[in-house]
């Protein structure tokens, strides 16, 4: 007789459900045959993705007891671990804030009120179609580096600095100023993203990831004027992502703040090599030009 093949259930991680919420869940999953494990906050996330190494999970972003940025690290933690197999209870009262990044990270949404009727289906596509949503990134070009512009005539050196810089895909424009902290080794960030064919408040509570090499250093979201800020340490292969609209990512490569720095000391004030780069007049110019010359 052939062997038989021993399948192991899927696993599916709760966060911060109510009780009467999780229990419902729970049944629900043992019908389908899934092991459920339980994450009752924000701090559990991390070491339940490493330790149990889930397939899915459901989150109930409402009822953890946590700030909001904190709620929304897991959410990124959570969605890039699974690669997007995250089911996200929702209510009528929920803000459009929290609408607004789950719809950026393309995760399917579930009422409360209709959770066994919609949660097992969407749950079993998840798990066995493979249709989860991967985020799509874009990189972004810059158009304006304020360290590329020439100096005036006479000046021999420039003092240093706000770093200003444009970004451009398609049809959205980021807008950043780093400005070194003067009593401290840390960076402040500025930052706004615009649709100039869109006038008036734009891109509301979209996500913004400060993204290090490995793991994310800090995680925003956008006020109503597209605007966002970071406070922190400057290092290597440090990029913004961000969620600009459903399933639409831009991917911003920042320059190292303590190597520009060093570039300009030394009279070399570029980041990259003439010529390699398009640069505006201005940061929000329509006129190109090549290069760094006048």
């Amino acid at each position: 007789m052939p062997a038989k093949v021993s399948r192991t259930p899927p696993k599916v991680l709760m966060i911060g459900a109510h009780q009467l919420v999780l229990d419902n869940v729970r049944v629900l999953l043992g019908t389908m045959g899934c092991l459920c494990v339980v994450g009752s906050n924000v701090k559990e996330v991390r070491a339940l993705l490493e330790k149990e190494k889930p397939d899915a999970a459901v989150l109930d972003p409402q009822l953890l007891d946590s700030p909001p940025v904190e709620v929304l690290a897991a959410l990124h933690t959570v969605a890039l671990s699974l690669q997007g197999r995250v089911v996200v209870l929702t209510r009528d009262q929920d803000d459009s804030e929290l609408l607004n990044v789950v719809d950026a990270y393309s995760l399917p949404k579930v009422p409360v009120d209709a959770l066994l009727q919609v949660l097992w289906p969407c749950l079993d596509s998840l798990l066995h179609r493979n249709i989860a949503r991967r985020r799509v990134k874009h990189n972004a070009r810059i158009v304006f580096d304020s360290f590329l512009q020439p100096l005036a005539d006479g000046v021999r050196s420039a003092q240093i600095s706000d770093h200003r810089l444009l970004y451009e895909s398609g049809d959205v424009m980021v807008d950043l100023s780093l400005e070194p902290r003067r009593d401290s080794q840390r960076v402040r960030l500025m930052g706004q993203i615009l649709d100039p064919a869109k006038p008036g408040p734009q891109l509301h509570s979209a996500p913004v990831v400060l993204q290090g090499k490995t793991e994310p250093i800090e995680i925003a979201t956008t006020n109503e004027l597209g605007e966002f800020q970071f406070d922190f340490d400057p290092g290597p292969d440090l990029r913004l992502e961000i969620g600009v609209r459903e399933n639409h990512w831009l991917s911003l490569e920042l320059p190292d703040p303590k190597g520009a720095v060093h570039k300009m000391k030394d009279g070399l004030p570029a980041l990259e090599a003439a010529g390699d780069i398009e640069i505006l007049k201005g940061p929000f110019s329509k006129n190109p030009r090549k290069g760094g010359n006048p």
